[in-house]
């Protein structure tokens, strides 16, 4: 069985679930993981989308019960020793050591469980953004003659990221004997990417069916083309108010702020307002929306354009 390369770029490592202590000890919940995976199956798909039920070799239900062994164990060693140090400080407010022991534990349980689709949403950013130029090499490839599995080989060897890696993947198998229908519906299934997954079943469709390939996958390209145009208008139509509120907060504000606080302070009594250690707060804000704006820009950048 060929199984696909764990140094993976677009993934980070996750220490916590190697095998070791920690996995040994969660053991004691799976019985609740495995309960949890039943009412939740949606928990599952996100792990195999993610690829870390194949790169950890875990199961939902272990990983369901890492999360609530690590949760609870935050939960335990925070409440125990705030309530002795809340203790040995008067005995005043004892009550808080638990509840931010469990405060903090159960947001510890509630990240590691939103981890998966963090991850997904990364892999979706890496595999949408050269999808259009691997699609299309693939398609120039196969008009001027060369067959599919060749031109598989060619993107798997290009400099397209995700799709490199995923296609890579189709080349190994295909190699070890696999048949290239097969393997192309097995990465059809667990990719997390809509537009991915479109292309690959139009290309299952057309390889099952005999058709020509070359203009089901045009028919694809045309269709994320005509999607890449509409992200970007409607990513045009997101960038109009937020330069506007930019310009409110980040540059309007600050100057007449500046002004104001200038002729305040030449008033007898209000010299305090205009002094050094307030502009250096102001020149702090400026900044941290600065760095919000760019984070909001980027986060709503659609990812067929990246």
């Amino acid at each position: 069985m060929v199984k696909k390369k764990k140094n993976r770029k677009d993934r980070d490592e996750i220490p916590f679930l190697r095998k070791g202590p920690i996995r040994d000890f969660s053991r004691f919940f799976i019985p609740i993981g495995d309960s949890i995976s039943k009412v939740s199956p949606h928990i599952s798909i996100q792990l195999k989308q993610s690829g870390i039920t194949e790169e950890y070799e875990i199961l939902t239900r272990e990983y369901i019960a890492i999360c609530l062994f690590l949760g609870l164990s935050l939960f335990l060693i925070l409440s125990v020793s705030l309530t002795l140090i809340l203790y040995l400080g008067g005995g005043k407010l004892i009550i808080l050591g638990p509840l931010i022991g469990a405060f903090v534990g159960f947001l510890v349980y509630f990240e590691l469980m939103s981890y998966p689709k963090v991850i997904i949403n990364r892999r979706v950013r890496n595999l949408e953004k050269n999808l259009l130029f691997a699609l299309r090499n693939i398609l120039i490839q196969i008009r001027s003659g060369v067959p599919i599995f060749n031109a598989m080989v060619s993107v798997a060897r290009g400099n397209y990221g995700q799709i490199s890696d995923e296609f890579k993947y189709v080349v190994e198998k295909v190699e070890a004997g696999s048949s290239v229908i097969d393997t192309l519906e097995e990465i059809a299934v667990r990719n997390p990417s809509m537009y991915f997954r479109r292309a690959l079943w139009q290309l299952v469709n057309a390889l099952k069916s005999g058709s020509d390939v070359a203009e089901n996958l045009s028919n694809v390209i045309q269709s994320l083309s005509k999607e890449q145009i509409v992200q970007i208008r409607r990513y045009q139509s997101t960038l109009n108010p937020l330069a506007m509120m930019y310009m409110m907060i980040a540059v309007i504000a600050p100057s007449l702020g500046i002004t104001v606080m200038i002729i305040l302070s030449s008033f007898p009594g209000m010299e305090s307002i205009g002094n050094e250690q307030t502009f250096w707060i102001l020149l702090a804000g400026v900044l941290f929306m600065q760095f919000m704006f760019m984070s909001i820009i980027k986060t709503k950048r659609p990812n067929l354009m990246q």
